[in-house]
């Protein structure tokens, strides 16, 4: 085999750092967006916000003052500075407004601004108020919190108190524990044995100190932590004593062995413990918390009750002994083992009904999930037509700032290493940028919100009923955009109409024909299959194929296995699990 050199001719394509950060904007929704611009902001300080820049007057000043401290050729940086002029008014004004001293260090305004700034939000500042006091916020407990502050009122020993803490704070957002108890007990048993040890360690030291060795603690601290040979075993000899290993200390005598075995010492846990203080937990407020599934969490509500009535005491029953037959809904093998009629199994499944299935998720929720529109699309009242707006309020308008815009300008005439003029080189280059690419970004995205306003156009005049087919292609070939473009736009995103809030993903779906050869959207028959579920006899619902010929009544051509699929697709259970006791 020869070896040898050549030369090969090849076209790629790659995507530079500003074009990555371009697409990784267009993905962001507003929320995240505002974070990203406030983040460049303290980032680069070449950016600043319209809102928060100072007053123009008052900058300007602060630049003529600090020209006496640098030797500049007033020529050359003439064309510069000759809007930075001032009048006579504007000159008196300035003069009563700040107070400098006449060669002020370079940029000293901006040590002046942050004195003035934590001086206003500084929360300990007294001012001429000596009796001021911050203001409180009171914190807000969570559910583990409130849990362990609960099971310290059982005065419970101390093994038990940490064995509760560590099944309290192993409970999911929503109430249940999903983590073996097992693994719970050796992880708690193992904070007991640490415990242990650092209470006998603390005896030993106790015993061995002397007032020497206090008083050479100030000398090095560190020597209040060693032991002697002597000390060192006697500890060692100690760990075997708490582990039970008496057989193997012969160095200790009898006299220092029961010294050693009367230090107060924590107990194990077992697993007996572990589900004791599980069914304690469970009875807690909420009611059913801790429980590991929704059967423990429905009994342990009505096990709290003091009396029960008999549609309790018949729903208790069947939660304990015909749980599986309740919830496939075989609810003519419960009349039949139990011998109750069906309305008394209606009353008791009503009691069940009232029973909080999710007890971690009351009064408990530590966030709230808010959506904020990207777009606004609304009609215009003198000529109906239809208006697309960005939600950017939040945004901060950037702007190149003045002070360090003035500064890059300064570089070319002062005496800054290349390592200063590259950094602030670069910092404006990105600067630019940045606002380059957020204006591209909005245009970007009113073109896409645009074309769907326009394709979906029914749909914002008389409501989802009108939702027309529509894919990723259709709005790229409207807006000549590339399909991966027009995906990052719109995922995550949402628009807020006269007819609610909604993801831009709900304006596509795949069509299906109608025995009329129109095209219909498949959203439209997920609508009618809803309509037609939720009309049905409770007692005897629709099987999927009785849905597929409702379906067909009204104009739908729909196959029983893709009922059984848009059925699914909307959370639907099927028709055994949809029935009731009527």
């Amino acid at each position: 085999m020869k070896l040898g050199l050549g030369i090969k001719a090849s076209l790629s394509q790659t995507l530079t750092p500003q074009q990555i950060q371009y697409l990784k904007l267009l993905q962001l929704p507003v929320m995240q967006l505002e974070q990203q611009v406030r983040q460049e902001i303290e980032m680069n300080p070449m950016l600043e916000d319209e809102d928060d820049s100072f007053d123009d007057i008052d900058l300007q000043l602060l630049e003529n003052k600090s020209e006496d401290k640098y030797e500049i050729d007033k020529n050359d940086l003439e064309d510069d500075y000759n809007s930075n002029t001032l009048t006579g008014d504007e000159g008196n004004l300035l003069e009563e407004k700040l107070f400098v001293d006449d060669k002020p260090e370079p940029f000293e305004f901006q040590t002046m601004v942050m004195d003035t700034v934590e001086d206003v939000y500084n929360p300990n500042r007294s001012g001429d108020d000596d009796d001021y006091e911050p203001f409180q916020i009171k914190e807000n407990s969570d559910l583990t919190s409130e849990l362990i502050n609960q099971l310290s009122h059982y005065n419970l020993k101390e093994e038990l108190n940490i064995l509760g803490e560590q099944i309290i704070g192993n409970i999911d957002y929503d109430g249940y524990l999903r983590r073996e108890v097992e693994d719970i007990v050796e992880e708690t048993n193992h904070i007991i044995s640490e415990k242990n040890f650092e209470g006998t360690y603390s005896n030993i030291l106790d015993g061995e100190f002397n007032q020497e060795e206090i008083e050479d603690e100030f000398s090095n601290p560190a020597k209040k932590f060693v032991l002697d040979k002597n000390s060192a075993s006697y500890l060692s000899n100690s760990l075997n004593i708490l582990n039970g290993n008496l057989s193997n200390n012969l160095l200790l005598s009898e006299e220092e062995k029961e010294e050693l075995e009367n230090i107060p010492k924590l107990s194990f846990v077992t697993i007996d413990d572990a589900e004791k203080l599980l069914k304690l937990i469970r009875h807690l407020d909420p009611a059913g918390i801790g429980s590991r599934n929704i059967q423990e969490c429905l009994l342990a509500q009505l096990q709290i009750k003091n009396k029960l009535n008999p549609a309790q005491q018949l729903a208790k029953e069947i939660l304990e002994d015909y749980y599986d037959a309740f919830i496939k809904k075989h609810y003519h093998v419960i009349t039949k083992q139990l011998e109750v009629s069906e309305d008394y199994l209606k009353e008791a499944i009503e009691e069940i009904r009232t029973l909080n299935p999710k007890p971690g998720g009351v009064d408990y929720q530590n966030e709230t999930n808010t959506v904020i529109p990207d777009f606004l699309v609304f009609k215009n009242q003198e000529n109906g037509e239809l208006m697309i707006e960005i939600n950017d309020n939040r945004i901060p308008t950037l702007q190149l700032s003045k002070t360090y815009d003035n500064m890059r300008k300064e570089v070319e005439y002062k005496k800054y290493n290349k390592e200063t003029k590259d950094w602030i080189r670069q910092k404006r280059e990105d600067a630019k940028f940045m606002i380059q690419a957020l204006r591209q970004r909005k245009l970007t995205m009113l073109k896409v919100m645009t074309a769907i306003g326009h394709l979906q156009k029914d749909f914002f005049d008389y409501g989802a009923s009108a939702i027309k087919p529509m894919i990723y292609k259709d709005i790229a070939e409207h807006t000549g955009l590339d399909i991966s473009t027009v995906c990052r736009i719109v995922n995550g995103k949402y628009v807020q109409t006269v007819f609610g809030t909604y993801e831009l993903k709900y304006f596509f779906s795949e069509s299906l024909a109608s025995d009329e050869g129109e095209e219909i959207s498949t959203k439209v028959i997920k609508d009618a299959l809803k309509t037609i579920i939720s009309d049905e006899q409770k007692g005897k619902p629709y099987s999927d194929d009785k849905l597929s010929k409702e379906l067909k009544k009204v104009g739908y051509n729909v196959a029983r296995r893709t009922v059984a699929k848009y059925r699914e697709q909307l959370n639907i259970p099927v028709a055994r699990l949809r029935k009731e006791l009527v």
